[in-house]
């Protein structure tokens, strides 16, 4: 009856610890990166090299 009893108890104290989670927001940084630079046009020999 104790080891059920102690079960009991431990669980019921880490209740509220569980419940309010782990913030892991803090613990990576949050990454940013520059926006690309546009694409070029494409190039072609002729202006009749692509067909419309």
């Amino acid at each position: 009856m104790k080891p059920v009893l102690t079960a009991l108890v431990i669980m019921l104290s880490a209740g509220p610890v569980l419940a309010f989670g782990i913030g892991t927001e803090t613990l990576t940084p949050t990454l940013s990166f520059p926006s690309p630079d546009p694409a070029p046009a494409p190039v072609t020999q002729t202006d009749a090299g692509i067909n419309k």
